[in-house]
């Protein structure tokens, strides 16, 4: 139980460039009797329109100590501006940065959720092995400064065990970060796609697969492109579709020359908003990737969506995806494997195809709710608030 007294306990969420992500559960957390704020990197216009008290710092996403030093320090001064009674740090930086700016700042306590390991477990580069020592080192000191830390994937979990990187006593399970399905639903039901707009996206073949993520290498953007190309050698009925951001993510970032070089076996749509509508266009979504995810919510939303899906036999993904019971595994950097998956899909019947999405809707339901993970996370400060 909670300590009784006149002033809510209050929590703020601290992450990157996409900390909106976390909208739904704070609006949820708040409703729970929390005093709730957030901190991150983008500009959080829709916290200050769900009243949620927002403060922004700077972070690069890629290695750069001096700009790391320079968001330890915000962070610092943000805490002792608002004094909350917990911090929970999300996503790579802010969960190794942040619960270590708290203690030299005024927060009682530090929680943090490890969102997958990234680059440095994701790529073979001599940097990345480099930065492995590195790495568990800084993951030690931000473990000893938290008094929980939670994992979204079984893998990481043990990992972290394994390599004494967090005391078993203060590490915890809780698998994702949570889908808002009622919200969701209403979404989904108030879809209408408007006549024509398949055809103005340029698709005008029978299928449609697609992609969205970040064009970053390690979520198999090329490998996607690649077997896009692989398979309009032998077939015409499919359209390959490719959505996310340029990314400034050093030589991780998939140039704009490597696109325009599949510019004539993808459609690139870049960065949009209209997520849903084509999530409800597409016949098979794909996510190849090899990047150390926690649990992508891109899956979990194509997922909802009632889409087989295609992705790698990955920590993370593997957590969403059943091999040949709600979608496709297939080995990472394998752009062979991920062809032949992608024709296994769309020659599928269609109610092969339905039973596929409806397994994903009853196994998110059950594993990845919002209020789940809500009920999980509410526990965590609770307990450690007595």
């Amino acid at each position: 139980m909670m300590k009784q007294n006149n002033k809510k306990p209050s929590i703020m969420f601290i992450g990157g460039e996409d900390v909106r992500m976390r909208k739904s559960f704070l609006i949820a957390l708040k409703k729970t009797g929390f005093n709730v704020y957030a901190a991150g990197s983008e500009d959080g216009v829709i916290f200050v329109k769900n009243d949620i008290p927002y403060f922004r710092y700077s972070l690069i996403r890629w290695i750069n100590p001096i700009a790391d030093i320079r968001s330890f320090f915000q962070l610092i001064k943000i805490f002792n501006q608002v004094k909350p009674d917990i911090i929970h740090a999300f996503d790579t930086k802010p969960a190794l940065i942040a619960p270590i700016a708290a203690s030299y700042s005024d927060v009682k306590m530090s929680v943090r959720t490890i969102t997958g390991m990234g680059y440095v477990f994701s790529s073979d580069s001599l940097l990345a092995k480099a930065l492995k020592p590195v790495y568990k080192v800084s993951q030690r000191f931000a473990s000893a400064s938290s008094v929980t830390t939670i994992f979204q994937n079984t893998d990481d979990y043990n990992y972290f065990l394994e390599n004494e990187m967090v005391e078993k006593n203060k590490a915890i399970l809780v698998k994702g970060s949570g889908i808002d399905i009622i919200e969701y639903d209403k979404k989904i039901a108030q879809l209408q796609l408007q006549p024509g707009f398949k055809d103005s996206l340029g698709l005008t073949r029978k299928h449609i697969v697609l992609m969205v993520a970040r064009l970053v290498k390690d979520k198999g953007v090329v490998e996607f492109l690649e077997a896009s190309r692989q398979i309009r050698k032998v077939r015409d009925d499919i359209d390959f579709v490719l959505v996310g951001p340029l990314s400034s993510e050093g030589k991780q970032a998939v140039p704009n020359s490597i696109l325009e070089a599949y510019a004539n076996d993808i459609n690139y749509l870049g960065e949009r908003k209209d997520i849903p509508e084509l999530m409800q266009l597409c016949d098979c979504f794909v996510l190849p990737s090899y990047y150390r995810e926690g649990v992508p919510r891109v899956l979990l939303e194509a997922g909802w969506h009632g889409k087989p899906i295609v992705t790698t036999d990955m920590p993370g993904c593997r957590e969403i995806v059943k091999d040949g019971w709600n979608g496709l595994l297939i080995p990472p950097r394998d752009s062979v494997s991920l062809a032949h998956a992608i024709e296994k899909i769309i020659d599928m019947n269609e109610p092969e195809k339905k039973l596929f999405g409806q397994k994903s809707r009853k196994y998110i339901k059950q594993e990845f709710s919002l209020e789940r993970v809500l009920n999980a996370y509410t526990g965590i400060y609770s307990t450690a608030l007595t």
